[in-house]
């Protein structure tokens, strides 16, 4: 089987050049970070734009209550249920579904789950997105976040599970006949192991890390890594300024 992936532009000029072109569909890219770093966000003005572009988000809940993660993104002017209401989106809440909270918006998908239970739950959940949701548009997701579910499942039973959506995807990039996804792993470094880093290192195709700065609104951005033949690592400048991420 000879499968030719699209390359993905994130429209960040800066970003795009430095991945070497852009984001592989079907690709993983993790974006880890510090304790104080906002680098996180760039997560989101990567699928601000690539919903501008037609694409539908995903995001994959596992560490705050929906109105704390949108509060958050407030700084960059991010609404999740603008987006949402605009059918643009869609929250599979990993945390409503552990902790029992009830959402009306039809765009949140949850459902009661354990540690036993939220690997078949969370796959037809997104199952059901895909049908209702999704249909024929390129799924981006963003998981936030993997530090999340290692504090809810466990790293090591997380790392099992990311193997086997990993064995999912393939399945699906097989058989199935539609947009590729992009998949984005939030991961703030502070909270997990080496090891567990070392395992999402492995199972990424993108790399990217931020490191704050204490004395300065500026953060250090490494591209660490990415497949095109083009890719050298590269240091970019990072900053949220007046509700816009800056890239220089």
């Amino acid at each position: 089987m000879v499968v030719i992936m699209e390359l993905i532009k994130t429209k960040i000029p800066q970003l795009d050049e430095a991945l070497g072109g852009g984001i592989l569909e079907d690709s993983i890219v993790l974006i880890t970070y510090d304790t104080y770093s906002q680098g996180w966000t760039l997560a989101f003005e990567i699928l601000r734009n690539r919903i501008e572009d037609g694409d539908f988000g995903v995001i994959i809940n596992s560490v705050v209550p929906i109105s704390m993660l949108n509060l958050e993104l407030k700084r960059i002017n991010f609404d999740l249920n603008e987006k949402g209401e605009n059918g643009d989106l869609g929250i599979i809440d990993i945390f409503a579904s552990f902790y029992g909270i009830e959402y009306e918006q039809p765009y949140i998908y949850y459902e009661n789950m354990d540690q036993e239970t939220y690997l078949p739950k969370f796959m037809a959940l997104y199952r059901q997105m895909l049908k209702e949701k999704i249909k024929d548009r390129r799924p981006i997701g963003i998981q936030v976040t993997a530090d999340g579910f290692a504090f809810l499942l466990g790293e090591e039973r997380e790392l099992r599970t990311f193997q086997k959506n990993l064995a999912e995807k393939e399945n699906a990039l097989i058989r199935e006949k539609r947009k590729r996804p992009i998949n984005i792993t939030l991961l703030n470094r502070h909270r997990v192991s080496q090891r567990y880093l070392s395992w999402l290192s492995l199972y990424s195709q993108y790399q990217i890390d931020f490191n704050s700065q204490e004395s300065q609104m500026e953060e250090k951005m490494l591209i660490r890594k990415s497949p095109l033949p083009s890719f050298k690592p590269t240091k970019l400048n990072f900053k949220i300024e007046n509700g816009k991420v800056l890239i220089t």
